[in-house]
């Protein structure tokens, strides 16, 4: 059963009702129409309440809509910020490494030496000596002679 078909059959009970109270005696007819009257302020009211019912969730659906855009708004807007303070960091980062090396390079003043060229050393040319006449000696019975140890040289 649908809604509107409860309502009707409500109504013409009531009013069936009313007409059987008015019979007995119970009512009068003035309260009748007090009643009639009663009842259609009723349904306006109830129409109104189900009006401002639609219109306040019409409005809270356009706050919303609107709370929404300007939450966006603001979420870019804080995540801009936090891309510009992430910059940030790593320029201060960046700044005090640099701030580190100077301080550091003035008390370790040193200057390289220059390497220098290693001195070429020129290869004597091989001169031939004069050969000079042999001796003729006689022979002699070889002996071996004491080895001498060999002098070690220091060179510079």
């Amino acid at each position: 059963m649908s809604e509107k078909s409860k309502e009707e059959r409500l109504l013409e009970y009531e009013k069936e009702y009313l007409e059987r109270l008015e019979k007995e005696g119970k009512l009068k007819p003035e309260q009748k129409q007090i009643s009639e009257e009663v009842r259609k302020e009723m349904t306006v009211e109830e129409a109104e309440k189900v009006q401002a019912e639609a219109a306040s969730q019409v409005q809270a659906a356009s706050a919303a809509e609107k709370n929404k855009k300007e939450f966006d708004a603001e979420v870019a807007k804080i995540r801009a910020e936090l891309k510009l303070l992430k910059e940030m960091a790593v320029l201060t980062d960046q700044l005090e490494s640099l701030k580190k090396d100077l301080k550091k390079s003035p008390k370790k003043k040193t200057t390289k030496k220059k390497s220098t060229p290693k001195r070429k050393t020129t290869k004597k040319k091989a001169t031939k000596k004069k050969s000079t006449p042999k001796r003729k000696t006689t022979k002699k019975k070889a002996t071996k002679k004491k080895s001498t140890p060999k002098r070690k040289t220091q060179r510079k």
